[in-house]
Formats: C-alpha cells, sequence, structure tokens
C-alpha cells in the first residue's frame, strides 16, 4: 500500500480505492481475447465486452448500494477519467484538501482512485469483498446502460445511491475511441473500424444512442436521482458544473470554502493539463498500457480531422433521428 504525508482520511469516503486494496481497479476498455481481439456480445438489448458480462450479472444479482453512494455513468471515452478526478477531489474534500501538496490525484491516476464496477465484480467475490470494505460514502463508475444497471440502483424509490452521467458529442466520442482501441488492438487501424459499426449500433456500450437516451429520459423522470452532464458544458464552465456536481451529491459549497477558493482548487487540480502532465500519468515505454492512454487532446470538435463532410452528416442524421422527441440533441 502506498504510504503518503496526505492528511489521513477521515471516517467517511471516499478514499483511493488502490490505497485500500493495494491494486489498480483495472478499468482498460480494451480488455482483449486470447487471439487479441475486441469481441462484443450481445447482452440484454446492448453491446458489451465479452469479457465484461460475467461482472455485469454479479452486480445484477449482488449489488446493495448504501445511502450516499455515487455510481459514475458514461459510454468510454466521453470524459469519464474526468469526472472521476472532479467526483473524488469534490466528495472527498473534507479528508484531501485539493490543495494539499500531496492530494491523492498528484500520486494516483483517477482510475486507481475509483473503482471500474464491471471488471471489478467480474474478478470475483475477493475484489466484491474489497468494494463492501470502502467507507461510505463510495464513488464508483460503470459504462452500463441504464437499462442494464441493478434495480437496486434504477429505482426512483431509492435515493441512496445517486447516478451522475456525463456524455459527449457523438463524433468526438468515436474518434477519442478509436485512438485509444488502436494503440491497444492491432487489427482496429482505419477509423473506418470503429465508425461503420457504430453507425449500425454496434458500438462498444452501444447503441451510442440508447446508451445517452437511457440516462437523458432517467435524469428527466428523476432529477434528484440522476444529473446529466455533456462533456462540452463541463469543458465550457467548469467551475459552475463542479459546483453542480457538489450540490446534486449533497456535498454543497459553503460560503468560506468558496471564498477560501476550495472549488478553484479543484477545478485546477482536475484540470486536463494539470492531470495530463504529472508523472504518474505519463508514457510508460515498458507498459502495455500506460495511464497516458487516458489523456490525449480533451478537445471539442477533433472530428473534423478524422470525417468527411458526408461522414459526420451521416452519423448526425442517424443520432438525431434516434433522439427525436426527447428534447435532447447534439447539432
Amino acid at each position: 500500500m502506498a504510504t503518503t504525508n496526505a492528511p489521513a482520511p477521515a471516517a467517511l469516503g471516499p478514499v483511493p480505492f488502490r490505497d485500500l486494496c493495494g491494486v489498480r481497479p483495472v478499468s482498460d476498455v480494451t480488455t482483449r481475447s486470447a487471439d487479441n481481439k475486441l469481441w462484443l456480445q450481445r447482452y440484454q438489448g446492448t453491446w458489451v465486452l465479452e469479457s465484461w458480462v460475467p461482472g455485469i450479472m454479479a452486480i445484477q444479482r449482488s449489488f446493495v448500494p448504501r445511502r450516499g453512494d455515487v455510481v459514475l455513468g458514461s459510454p468510454p471515452k466521453c470524459g469519464t477519467t474526468w469526472l472521476k478526478a472532479l467526483a473524488f477531489a469534490n466528495m472527498s474534500r473534507a479528508a484531501y484538501p485539493p490543495a494539499h501538496p500531496e492530494h491523492p490525484l498528484l500520486r494516483l491516476n483517477p482510475h486507481d482512485c475509483v473503482p471500474f464496477m464491471e471488471l471489478l465484480f467480474a474478478t470475483g467475490t475477493r475484489k466484491e469483498s474489497k468494494m463492501n470494505a470502502l467507507p461510505s460514502p463510495r464513488l464508483m463508475n460503470t459504462h452500463m446502460q441504464h437499462s442494464i444497471l441493478p434495480a437496486s440502483v434504477t429505482t426512483d424509490q431509492n435515493l441512496d445511491c445517486k447516478i451522475v452521467y456525463i456524455c459527449r458529442e457523438p463524433k468526438d466520442m468515436l474518434v477519442s475511441l478509436w485512438h485509444y482501441t488502436r494503440r491497444a488492438l492491432p487489427d482496429v487501424s482505419s477509423f473506418l473500424d470503429v465508425f461503420e459499426p457504430a453507425c449500425e449500433g454496434k458500438c462498444l456500450c452501444g447503441p451510442i444512442w440508447d446508451h445517452v437516451l437511457g440516462y437523458w429520459n432517467a435524469s428527466k423522470a428523476s432529477p434528484e436521482k440522476v444529473l446529466f452532464l455533456r462533456y462540452e458544458d463541463l469543458l465550457s464552465d467548469p467551475v459552475e458544473n463542479v459546483r453542480k456536481l457538489a450540490r446534486f451529491v449533497g456535498q454543497p459549497f459553503s460560503v468560506s470554502e468558496e471564498e477560501a477558493g476550495v472549488l478553484m482548487d479543484i477545478v485546477r487540480l482536475c484540470s486536463f493539463d494539470k492531470l495530463k502532465n504529472l508523472e504518474v500519468n505519463s508514457a510508460d515505454p515498458s507498459s502495455d498500457f500506460a495511464n497516458d492512454w487516458y489523456f490525449r487532446k480533451g478537445e471539442v470538435g477533433d472530428w473534423a480531422n478524422h470525417m468527411t463532410p458526408d461522414m459526420a452528416r451521416r452519423l448526425d442524421a442517424i443520432v438525431e433521428e434516434k433522439l427525436s422527441g426527447s428534447g435532447l440533441s447534439f447539432l
């Protein structure tokens, strides 16, 4: 277990998962099959990695939320790493002041702090017990669609467990997913290897539109239970969105915290440039999978460097048709 001179955590969570169990709560979305391919499996109406199915089934069967638990939901490559950092820094600020020089996020990747449920539960009861050992409130994340989350999490009557969801403009999401997967999988070379299946709905955790709509509709039906965020909004106004996040999880910033600059300290600590340039998140040529994979550009509109206008119009038309009547749009 890592040691640090940071302030000792209070009795309440969240605490860095890696500090508790001594290993990374794995979150590599490109977990491979034995023959080095990315195998998707149809499961309860959505496409998921074959290796995730046992974990999803275990979550549906046995996960019991506690009062104060927060589940971070997202499709892959939509700001998950950033949201993990912001939520962890926000919810743990009493134990780990964001301006402290030994803050956990300065020595650990955000994925070391917030466990990924699908793979954690897939490893069996030993790792599940680590989740149970976390002090409340617990913070965790999932790429599952809302429709396959366990009823213990989604029921409107259970406000003990809240969901914070982040999505991203689908074209930028696909470009980011392509850059990520091609580093791990030799059979993913052309952008079309990601684009064409996505247009057909066969995308990791897809169809994309079903993933977004599920959480969007849930947020409209139960805004006190599901907070719906857009990556682009978070990028354009991080201060207000961090303030919104704090209110939603029941830890609003006090007047004294605002005046002391605690909110701004969190925004600075979790900024893309700050996290990307930390030693813990730098490239590791000796590793098959390194933390720098989570930090590429973080920009809006990078899709224009990889898609033709016809490709962009095609995907836009599909997504908008699927979202029609929902009140949600990416155009």
